[in-house]
């Protein structure tokens, strides 16, 4: 359904695409299976070169395809340590701005119209009528003021439900207390024993075996919610980063493989003068795939 939705509504949806050679079932709040790459890929990539390389990642905290992203830059900062700028982005809305902005997607017009028969004839839809249901309205403003009026300012949501965002906020709050070996643990146990239907609870253990103390964490997030998530979305604006994962380079988008060795290949191809630890191989290659959550 969450690919209908996508086909029909425009980039106002929120969705899961499933393209490339990663595959797994998802949910929101859980995640089944792992994606995978198997083939060595060929995507050329040319970063400006640096002194010390810059790596933003923009992810979902439960987005399996962002956490295989972290699962596959992680052995490479254990490889390159502070010798790289890591710097992890979120990817959360403001629910109202994001309502104002779908609201164009949900008229039924014209363009509604071709959308509702190309997807009959895809087979993704049965007929006009049932077609008809993802455009609810006569005009945008109908839209505006049954769905967005209501709605504050300030107001945040992610992909995955509440405990995603509220997650989001968490790791935020860790990687800013400054012990990035803390934040990598942190997460990978995150992404390995909570779901975002548990996260609420499930994260104070994970936190404490990753060396954070809990309370403060606790006490930040409670005071610094709106800023960071504020931050993060014009972040994720500037870069036009909707969808999790996107990494940049020194400022250039990677669209490779996943694999450890993938992220290495292409990080390491952005130093000036690549450290001796590029030479290290850290296993196979993997296909280039554009499976992500948006």
């Amino acid at each position: 359904m969450l690919m209908v939705v996508a086909f029909l509504g425009g980039s106002t949806a929120a969705r899961i695409k499933y393209e490339g050679p990663a595959s797994t079932k998802v949910s929101a709040g859980k995640q089944e299976g792992t994606p995978t790459a198997i083939q060595p890929t060929q995507v050329p990539f040319n970063p400006t070169k640096s002194a010390k390389p810059e790596i933003k990642f923009f992810v979902m905290s439960f987005c399996p395809f962002g956490n295989q992203a972290e699962a596959g830059l992680e052995p490479v900062y254990q490889l390159l340590k502070d010798k790289v700028s890591w710097q992890p982005r979120y990817i959360v809305n403001d629910k109202k701005s994001s309502c104002e902005q779908g609201c164009p997607f949900k008229v039924y017009n014209d363009d509604a119209k071709t959308k509702c028969e190309d997807a009959i004839k895809a087979g993704q839809v049965k007929d006009l009528e049932t077609c008809k249901g993802y455009f609810p309205y006569t005009s945008a403003d109908e839209c505006l003021q049954k769905e967005c009026a209501g709605l504050k300012a300030g107001e945040y949501d992610s992909l995955h439900g509440v405990q995603e965002l509220n997650q989001d906020v968490r790791e935020i709050v860790a990687y800013n207390l400054g012990n990035l070996s803390n934040w990598w643990k942190f997460v990978s146990l995150v992404n390995s024993k909570c779901t975002s239907t548990d996260a609420d609870t499930c994260w104070t253990v994970q936190a404490k075996e990753a060396g954070f103390d809990v309370n403060k964490i606790d006490s930040l997030v409670k005071t610094q919610t709106s800023t960071l998530l504020i931050k993060e979305i014009a972040e994720a604006k500037k870069y036009n980063a909707s969808g999790s994962p996107t990494v940049y380079i020194n400022e250039t988008l990677y669209n490779g493989g996943r694999a450890p060795e993938d992220y290495k290949k292409a990080i390491c191809s952005a130093f000036e003068n690549p450290p001796e630890e590029c030479n290290k191989v850290l296993g196979q290659e993997s296909a280039a795939t554009s499976g992500g959550c948006e």
